[in-house]
Parts: C-alpha cells; sequence; structure tokens
C-alpha cells in the first residue's frame, strides 16, 4: 500500500489534516478537529507528561491543540472557537479535564469500531494494489451499511457526522498499524501550565472565551478577582465600545459562513456588551439611579393661596421648561421694540 515519505513535503500535520478534510472546513467537521487536534497534541506532550503533574498535563494538551488549530492556514479564529466547544448546542469552551477524557477514547474508539473493518478489506488480495484513500471509501462504506441496513453510497458528509474519529484514522493510520513514516510530532510552541491547581478544584480557565460568552449586562465590567457590580470610567467605556465595534465588524465577514442563528445570539450578546450612555455634567449611573428611585412627594391639589414678601414665587419658577423659553423670547422682544422703532 502506498505510504508518504518523511521526506515528502506533504508529510507534514498541516499537509494530511488539510489533504483529508479537501481543505475545506464545515461546521459538522467541528469534533472531528477536535478529535484531530487532540490527538496531535498527546502526541506533541508524551515525552512531557512524566515531569508534569496530571493538572498539568490537562492544561498542557488543551493549549497545545488549541496551537495546533491555529497554525491551519484554512480555518480561522472563529472556527477555531467553535471546534473548540464543549457541545455546539452549549457554545461553551471545552475544559482540560473534559479534553483530557475525550483524548484518552481516540484511539480506543479506532480500535473498536474502524480496525476490525480495516483488517477485513487490507487483508483481501484484491485490494492490494488500491491506495489509503481507497481503503478509506470501502472502510467508510462498511460501516454505513452496517450502520444503516443501506447498500446505497455514503453521503459525503456522514464520516464527520456518525465517526469523529475517522479521520483520525485516515491521517495516523496505514492499514491496521499507525504509519510508520508518519511526521515527527512538533510543538507550535513549548505551553507554559500553572504551577499549582486552582484553588476550586479545577483545572484552570478554557484556553479560548467565544463570543457567546459576552453576556455581561450594560454598565458592567467582568474583571477577574473583583465586583462584577462597578462602575467603569471614559477610559473603560471607549475600550468595550471599541472591542465590540471590532466584534461587529468581524461578524460581518463570517456572514454567509456561520450559521444565521448563532451570527444573531453573537449580536445579541455584544448589544449586551455595550457600556451605558455617559451622564450628563459628568454624574455617575449611580447618581441618576438614586435620583430616579426617590419619588416626589404626594401633594394633593389645593386652591393657589397669595404669598407677599421676598419669599414670593416668581411666576417663571413655576412654569415648565418650554413656556420658560418662550416667555424668556416675548421679554427680549419687548425690550427691543422701542430701540428698534422708527418714527413717523
Amino acid at each position: 500500500m502506498p505510504t508518504m515519505t518523511s521526506g515528502n513535503a506533504d508529510n507534514t500535520f498541516a499537509a494530511r489534516v488539510k489533504h483529508a478534510i479537501k481543505g475545506l472546513y464545515h461546521s459538522s467537521m467541528r469534533r472531528t478537529l477536535q478529535s484531530i487536534a487532540l490527538y496531535e497534541a498527546d502526541r506533541c506532550l508524551n515525552t512531557r507528561y512524566a515531569s508534569l503533574r496530571p493538572f498539568q498535563r490537562k492544561h498542557a494538551l488543551l493549549a497545545t491543540a488549541v496551537d495546533l488549530l491555529k497554525a491551519l492556514d484554512f480555518l480561522n479564529e472563529y472556527h477555531v472557537q467553535e471546534i473548540m466547544f464543549r457541545t455546539n448546542a452549549s457554545k461553551e469552551p471545552l475544559a482540560p479535564d473534559l479534553a483530557w477524557r475525550r483524548m484518552k477514547l481516540i484511539s480506543r474508539e479506532i480500535n473498536q469500531t474502524v480496525l476490525p473493518k480495516a483488517k477485513d478489506i487490507v487483508e483481501n488480495d484484491e485490494n492490494r494494489e488500491k491506495s489509503h484513500d481507497e481503503i478509506c471509501e470501502m472502510i467508510l462504506q462498511a460501516m454505513y451499511e452496517d450502520t444503516t441496513e443501506n447498500a446505497k453510497e455514503h453521503p459525503p458528509m456522514w464520516e464527520y457526522n456518525h465517526n469523529n474519529t475517522f479521520t483520525v484514522y485516515r491521517i495516523y493510520f496505514r492499514g491496521i498499524a499507525v504509519d510508520p513514516s508518519i511526521f515527527p510530532a512538533i510543538p507550535p510552541r513549548v505551553v507554559q501550565v500553572p504551577t499549582r491547581k486552582p484553588a476550586d478544584g479545577g483545572d484552570g480557565e478554557p484556553m479560548i472565551a467565544p463570543l457567546s460568552k459576552m453576556t455581561i449586562g450594560p454598565g458592567k465590567i467582568p474583571v477577574k478577582g473583583c465586583n462584577t457590580d462597578m462602575e467603569i470610567g471614559d477610559v473603560e467605556r471607549r475600550a468595550m465600545l471599541k472591542e465590540v465595534k471590532e466584534h461587529t465588524e468581524l461578524l460581518k465577514e463570517f456572514e454567509g459562513v456561520i450559521p444565521d442563528e448563532d451570527l444573531v445570539k453573537r449580536k445579541r450578546a455584544l448589544y449586551a456588551a455595550l457600556p451605558p450612555v455617559p451622564s450628563p455634567f459628568g454624574m455617575g449611573t449611580k447618581q441618576r439611579k438614586k435620583t430616579q428611585d426617590v419619588a416626589p412627594p404626594a401633594i394633593s391639589p389645593s386652591p393657589p393661596v397669595a404669598v407677599s414678601g421676598p419669599l414670593a414665587p416668581k411666576l417663571e419658577d413655576t412654569a415648565t421648561e418650554e413656556n420658560d423659553w418662550e416667555k424668556l423670547g416675548a421679554q427680549e422682544a419687548k425690550q427691543e421694540s422701542p430701540k428698534n422703532a422708527i418714527a413717523v
């Protein structure tokens, strides 16, 4: 069976992944690419695990998987975020502990679902001269027929919708074993791991934060270790406006790529992240709120009472703002009319 050699320019992580999915990402490939990234991250860190504690291994695995996805030129920033969602419905970022468990299941899934079919096909003398891609198509077709009890040709996206580890087999295996000429596992960078386990017993913060997590209310800024109800100043407000504007412009570029339902959710999240309108005369939000919350005392209507002396209110003081402007204009007209009069 033809295999790639280690000196071939196509024998790299990026080249093999691009070839496997034909260089075009679709949202149905999300879990498949997540499995590929976790599998390769495990290969990259295999020699480093001995010097790391369990929670550090999980952190390094997830961070390296994200780095590997970012190195693929056919993925943009949103694609990387989408691939590393815990589930497509929740839009929550994958946690290090769950990433570790999913990585452990990949090899077992391949051994149980793919290799038995591959063994039957590869050991058939009629398939001896077939290429690896042809063998993969035969395995997929056999899996499709067993699952659906249908002899028709499997749909083009069935590989990604029903077995998210099969593409890992397509990239790394030849026949029923790992390709002996597989490219060397080289991480994009050496990941710095935390020295202490988080106090809450978790595995640390997620490596990426998707736009769907932007659910802060108006006028609130999430600051780690601080009260989330704190008021924001002019500098922070401008920074928030700039960030929301940049994200909005970025979303416009993905129209037609991101599903419309997800696009609307992210626009609503961006709207919720907008800061409040600055108050006039430099008053803070809390001051305005206090003023609004204090209801004016109820006054029962009573007949007007004439008041004499210096405390007698002027008529202008009790008029509305619109009437004040009209009366002021009338008074100025009376004062100017004698000066502008023309003797006849």
